[in-house]
């Protein structure tokens, strides 16, 4: 799978002091993924205003999201994920970066859910346990990888 992240520096606006470098995250990614017969993937940091426009314009939404995601091309599998960090930052920490590029990707490979992501339907629908599922192994990873400790990270 190619990955590309761009507009990191939306990213870093949003969280100056995000624990996770670009190279962790790609690492963790594709390792995670390479089960899934993605060939392309984008993960692309956006302002609250250009999440909006967008989801006003594929999903007739006139809101704000935290993650939109796109199938581009299915064979072979090209995606692209946006995400407003600046959405994201206002209601949660660092962590949800990750949740929601688990999240997006998920989606492009085809899975889906009815609920809205909460606590309470965490174990109620099978994709927020695969996103889950994922999201520590990314997580921990990262954490052996760069030796700092789960609670300093998230």
């Amino acid at each position: 799978m190619k990955l590309n992240i761009y507009n990191w520096e939306i990213l870093k606006k949003s969280f100056s002091e995000f624990p996770f470098s670009k190279k962790d995250i790609k690492e963790s990614l594709l390792k995670n993924f390479s089960v899934y017969n993605i060939s392309e993937l984008g993960i692309i940091f956006v302002s609250e205003e250009y999440i909006k426009d967008l989801n006003k314009q594929y999903r007739d939404k006139d809101s704000v999201t935290d993650v939109l995601s796109f199938v581009v091309d299915e064979k072979p599998l090209v995606g692209e994920v946006y995400i407003s960090p600046e959405f994201v930052k206002a209601s949660y920490n660092s962590e949800e970066i990750i949740r929601d590029m688990v999240h997006g990707i998920l989606h492009i490979t085809g899975e889906d859910h009815t609920l809205e992501f909460t606590l309470e339907n965490l174990s109620k629908e099978k994709m927020f346990v695969k996103q889950e599922d994922i999201l520590q192994n990314i997580l921990n990873e990262i954490s052996s990888r760069s030796g700092q400790s789960r609670k300093n990270i998230s």
